[in-house]
């Protein structure tokens, strides 16, 4: 019997690739990032796509997705505010706030 199983790890993103990170993980949604909400998730398998988690290459399926999640059950939407943010709000956001560092590490929610 196979079974897949999600470890923890720990993954640092400098926050000056966070706008471009959001803004590609939009773009590969096309129409729907104004529905989808906004994950952690989007950015860290965009950060392993564009190859600046290298640690996880592995993931990368021959189709180009990668096979991650980032929250233990499913992944939280990202809120400002108290807002829950689509890819393109948080875009928006991030045009405004640049400050991605006041992110909550544990709800996504601005400090």
């Amino acid at each position: 019997m196979q079974v897949k199983v999600y470890t923890p790890h720990l993954v640092e993103i400098a926050g000056e690739y966070i706008p471009a990170l959001a803004k590609r993980a939009a773009d590969s949604l096309g129409a729907r990032a104004d529905e989808v909400p906004a994950t952690r998730g989007h950015l860290v398998r965009q950060a392993v796509k564009d190859g600046l988690i290298r640690e996880f290459d592995h993931l990368i399926a021959e189709d180009g997705t990668v096979d991650m999640v980032c929250d233990p059950g499913a992944e939280m939407p990202l809120e400002l505010d108290g807002q829950m943010l689509t890819l393109h709000e948080l875009l928006e956001a991030l045009q405004y706030r640049p400050n991605w560092g006041g992110m909550s590490q544990t709800t996504g929610e601005a400090a």
